[in-house]
């Protein structure tokens, strides 16, 4: 996974030097994506995350997004958040960086085999809310279309974890 991220910054750091001057986002602008992210903390979990952001003004925006993470050993994760970017530009590159914070809720689900049932029920759900803290970076391809990276930690109650996502955005 390192790799993988260090391949995405070289390449979003080369293409850097060929791009165009794009501008701004306006305030009430919308942006619909998707998120490929991976978690870790207790163990690594792969998933699907879209997303919904809206631009309160040219340089801060609100997200929603939904993830679900497949299946891994005998659990199923998914995950609500709610966050605020306050973005900059780099000059001239069609690179922005943000910090982010906001809000996550985290369902777990364990499904047990039959030799281990938990109070007789053969499955455990745990609901979690918790606070998300991290940054990322965004590159626009062209005037409405952007590809995005970004590392967040997230705070819960009894399973704190990381998440890492590379995403793709169009914004309305």
């Amino acid at each position: 996974m390192k790799k993988l991220m260090l391949t995405f910054c070289l390449v979003l750091v080369g293409t850097g030097a060929f791009a165009q001057k794009f501008d701004e986002p306006e305030s009430g602008d919308w942006a619909f994506g998707l998120n490929l992210p991976q978690t870790w903390g207790d163990d690594y979990h792969l998933g699907i995350q879209p997303k919904v952001q809206f631009y309160a003004t040219s340089r801060f925006r609100m997200e929603a997004s939904f993830g679900y993470y497949f299946k891994q050993k005998e659990r199923i994760d998914w995950d609500v958040n709610f966050n605020f970017h306050y973005t900059f530009p780099i000059k001239d590159t069609g690179l922005w960086i943000y910090p982010l914070i906001g809000v996550q809720a985290l369902h777990r689900h364990y499904t047990y085999d039959k030799t281990y049932k938990k109070a007789n029920k053969g499955y455990d759900d745990k609901m979690r809310v918790g606070l998300n803290v991290g940054a990322g970076v965004q590159y626009d391809i062209d005037e409405r279309l952007y590809v995005n990276a970004e590392m967040k930690y997230t705070y819960l109650n009894d399973f704190d974890r990381g998440n890492l996502c590379v995403g793709i955005a169009y914004r309305f």
